[in-house]
């Protein structure tokens, strides 16, 4: 775990303030170019095939409108860069507190649905209580997170992702449809990510959140890596490859199975830190 900080000063008080925050060109075009044409292979073969060839992966979606890989690394180079990626573990571990384990990952393929068919409003939701977080510092941390990289450049209305700003921190005790509601009643609460193919939205799983609804036309591709302390299990048919795992070095092998446990080393920065 690198003692130096992954976001800086402004970056960490978005997070902080909002529950995520947008860092831009964290990925080349060159590796954005190789994961959506991965992701584009990877559809055509279910296409022609129905099937799944992929060990402990599984599609959770393969509509023409929504199209879903789960499970990634072992499925393509490209995939594995991407979940290993050295920047993007280190603001795992900065906002976690300690080193991560891969809990999660996964790509999407989305693209508009008939203007008759769009739905009315948005699928807010979270996926862990606020309660799992900690202050430390005087910043917040969380013992999940995501990264999620657009592979397509994202302009209003193309459906990016959406958020209520600051409701990581808002117990669900008041009940998620009381506050869904109460954004609703007011736009500016309500933030829809915009930003250039190769950034990152990174946030906490606390934070209500929701696939954007597309008004362009155009598809839009994504891939995301999820993240939690090195003692937690993987997250339901997340768990990672065998055959793989041995190709690995004990460094990556780590990092997908959490092998170091309840050896936690911990690193917790100070707001006025630099990166």
């Amino acid at each position: 775990m690198t003692s130096q900080p992954a976001l800086t000063s402004a970056q960490r008080l978005h997070l902080d303030v909002y529950g995520y925050v947008v860092i831009e060109n964290v990925l080349s075009r060159e590796e954005v170019s190789g994961l959506r044409d991965t992701m584009y292979a990877i559809e055509t073969r279910y296409r022609e095939t129905g099937e799944c060839p992929y060990p402990s992966s599984h599609y959770s979606a393969t509509t023409h409108e929504c199209f879903r890989i789960d499970n990634l690394p072992h499925i393509a180079p490209c995939f594995f860069d991407y979940v290993t990626h050295p920047r993007l573990v280190a603001m795992a571990e900065e906002i976690t507190g300690g080193r991560v384990r891969l809990e999660q990952s996964d790509a999407h393929i989305r693209r508009p649905i008939a203007e008759t068919e769009r739905p009315a409003t948005y699928a807010f939701h979270r996926g862990v209580n606020p309660g799992f977080g900690y202050i430390r510092n005087s910043l917040y941390h969380f013992t999940f997170v995501k990264t999620l990289t657009m592979l397509t450049d994202w302009e209003p209305g193309d459906g990016g992702t959406t958020v209520i700003a600051g409701s990581h921190k808002i117990s669900d005790e008041i009940g998620d449809c009381a506050l869904i509601e109460a954004a609703l009643g007011d736009p500016r609460l309500i933030h829809e990510v915009s930003a250039p193919a190769g950034s990152t939205l990174l946030f906490f799983e606390s934070l209500v959140h929701s696939s954007g609804i597309i008004r362009s036309n155009k598809d839009r591709l994504l891939i995301i890596a999820g993240y939690t302390p090195c003692m937690f299990q993987p997250w339901s048919r997340y768990d990672p490859d065998p055959d793989f795992l041995a190709t690995l070095t004990e460094e990556h092998r780590t990092l997908l199975t959490g092998d170091s446990r309840y050896h936690w080393p911990r690193t917790l920065r100070q707001l006025s830190e630099s990166v």
